[in-house]
């Protein structure tokens, strides 16, 4: 048995934790770094991604250098194929660095597997306390520009978050959604942020429920008296900006 055995640095799985450590090193030269980015990259295993995913959980300096490295992780990722699918399914659904994961997604997965997935995620982060809302937004901006009648239900609930970005976040799914199960929670929720003087939610959902194109018929009294300057109802009962 070796020195490295004896440190448990030794074997394949020892490889593996030397260039993680190397990968994720936030100082000293880059070149290191990149290099055991690229040796990771070649071994394309399933626990190889889980090492490059790694890279992910440091930021370092200067920027354009951590964005290039962090490119080139993500392209050694979707190189590595359906291989590396389990590890950054995980990586999303367990940690709170996913910007640049999500944009392996659309590469490895059909787009309504991509959107089930999502889903998944949406139901598993919204049910969690977080201090830092970053990874609800980033999951709400990815199903932002998707469409599926899974995903309405699934976003509902984040107009209830404490954090102003995210109900803003969950209000832009919903509209774009134009699931019409979302419109009465919308304007529910608009005049929730008028009750607690919430200006910020507030200006931001009078804009959303213009864009909606919905009525808010059955609320009419009540929504005109909570608008904000810039806005008024027309005579068909929608949201429009002045």
């Amino acid at each position: 048995m070796g020195i490295l055995d004896l440190i448990g640095l030794g074997g394949p799985e020892g490889k593996l934790r030397r260039l993680q450590k190397k990968a994720t090193e936030k100082f000293g030269p880059p070149e290191n770094r990149q290099g055991a980015i690229e040796e990771l990259g070649e071994l394309k295993t399933e626990e190889a991604v889980d090492a490059l995913l790694m890279r992910y959980t440091i930021r370092v300096d200067p920027g354009i250098t951590d964005d290039e490295e962090k490119a080139r992780v993500l392209a050694l990722i979707v190189q590595t194929g359906q291989t590396a699918l389990p590890a950054v399914k995980r990586f999303i659904l367990g940690r709170d660095e996913i910007s640049w994961p999500l944009r392996a997604l659309s590469d490895l997965l059909p787009e309504a597997e991509v959107v089930k997935f999502l889903v998944e995620v949406a139901r598993k982060v919204g049910s969690e306390y977080s201090r830092v809302p970053e990874k609800k937004v980033l999951v709400l901006h990815a199903l932002s520009n998707r469409r599926s009648p899974e995903i309405a239900p699934a976003v509902l609930p984040f107009l209830e978050d404490m954090d102003d970005e995210v109900q803003i976040a969950a209000a832009e799914v919903v509209v774009k959604q134009q699931d019409p199960a979302g419109r009465e929670p919308l304007i529910q929720h608009f005049l929730k942020a008028h009750e607690s003087s919430n200006a910020r939610v507030r200006e931001a959902l009078s804009g959303l429920l213009a864009d909606s194109g919905w009525d808010v018929k059955g609320y009419t009294p009540k929504v005109e008296a909570a608008l904000p300057a810039g806005y008024k109802l027309d005579s068909k009962g929608k949201v429009v900006r002045k």
